[in-house]
């Protein structure tokens, strides 16, 4: 993880740090035991989760998603849809005929190209029309110099509901802001300025990487799932979680955490979305799940995996592709996991932590790009 991360998730770490603390006693009499089973929670690497901790930038757009537009019920005093650069586009409808004179007598191949297509109802099918959807969205063209930015609400049992403005940079060598009543600036008040991620370090300038990521970063990715799949688990992780032996289990773990970050504090253009979300639930550990919830109450698909101690749900509206937010829970509240190894589903179990268990959840109501940190989108 990067300083700049780091810096981003000291409110995170606060409420955290009790938990934390046990799982990390708890991990180290793991290692070494060849034959003892795996454990099902690891170092909590905290991914600037918008919600508590911004990471990079972010550019995302929200509307409904899972059920018919408009069916969620949006967060107090916040509209349900934004305007962005990078516009809203839903699924293409197919449509009948453009006239009228497919009539009995037409062949029965014309009249079957006539009918309706039926939307998927199954995860795997949801998934993919979202990231189809997705890959359509306008591209907004970031440039250096621009920012990435985003206004989302954010909850958990462990913090105030309240709403947070983030503003990065394209190129990660700008200085950003947070906007955050629940997150005090240097100076007092609710305003915290982000330092460039690829600023000096130690001398000399960081590189944009998986571990330091930045819109520019992301643009430069393929723009297939494979592809993506492949730089993902392909990256240098050597500096990624020090005094710990690299198991294939931890690698596809870091991986999952890198695609929480890019989506929830990075974004990325629409066509590289569109393969995160594929790579992501091509991960080993990682599933799909048909029906989701946002901080808003917006329904829609979500590639679920762990990160570190947390379960976590990538969620995504099926018509438009566009990130609704996200889900954690602390892996030690959730039912025991299944026998098929995938992140368990459901609720905190019923008096976890002496009732106080922990989960957090966001959702993102207007994103895009513009020229200056502090700015608000235009029309």
């Amino acid at each position: 993880m990067n300083d700049s991360q780091e810096t981003l998730a000291a409110d995170r770490h606060r409420l955290l740090r009790e938990h934390v603390m046990s799982e990390i006693a708890a991990e180290a009499e793991q290692v070494g035991r060849a034959k003892a089973p795996r454990s099902r929670r690891r170092l909590v690497w905290l991914v600037a989760s918008p919600v508590a901790v911004g990471a990079v930038a972010a550019v995302t757009l929200v509307v409904p998603g899972g059920h018919e537009s408009g069916s969620g019920p949006a967060g107090p005093g916040v509209p349900t849809v934004s305007v962005s650069s990078a516009a809203t586009t839903s699924a293409p409808a197919t449509s009948a005929s453009p006239t009228a004179q497919a009539s009995a007598t037409a062949p029965a191949s014309a009249q079957a190209s006539a009918s309706p297509v039926v939307s998927p109802t199954d995860a795997a099918g949801l998934l993919a029309q979202a990231a189809r959807a997705a890959a359509n969205r306008p591209d907004p063209h970031a440039k250096n110099g621009q920012f990435t930015y985003r206004r989302l609400l954010q909850d958990g049992d462990l913090e105030s509901r309240r709403e947070r403005r983030m503003w990065f940079s394209v190129d990660g060598r700008s200085e950003g802001l947070i906007v955050d009543p629940g997150m005090p600036g240097p100076q007092g008040g609710d305003r915290t300025p982000w330092p460039a991620p690829l600023g000096e370090a130690e001398g000399a300038p960081r590189v944009a990487s998986f571990s330091t990521q930045t819109y520019a970063f992301l643009a430069s990715l393929p723009t297939d799932p494979e592809g993506v799949l492949k730089a993902l688990l392909d990256a240098d992780r050597s500096k990624a979680v020090a005094g710990m032996p690299m198991t294939k289990e931890l690698r596809y773990r870091i991986a999952f955490g890198d695609v929480q970050t890019a989506f929830m504090n990075v974004t990325a253009p629409p066509a590289v979305q569109a393969a995160l979300m594929q790579a992501a639930a091509k991960l080993p550990g990682t599933s799909v799940v048909a029906d989701e919830v946002d901080a808003a109450g917006r329904h829609g698909v979500a590639v679920v995996g762990m990160n570190g101690t947390m379960r976590v749900s990538l969620i995504f509206d099926t018509g438009t592709g566009a990130f609704l937010g996200v889900r954690e829970v602390l892996l030690k509240d959730l039912p025991p996991v299944g026998a098929d190894g995938l992140p368990p589903v459901g609720e905190p179990s019923p008096g976890a932590n002496k009732g106080k268990g922990y989960t957090h959840s966001s959702a993102v109501f207007e994103e895009g790009i513009v020229d200056h940190a502090g700015d608000g989108l235009k029309g």
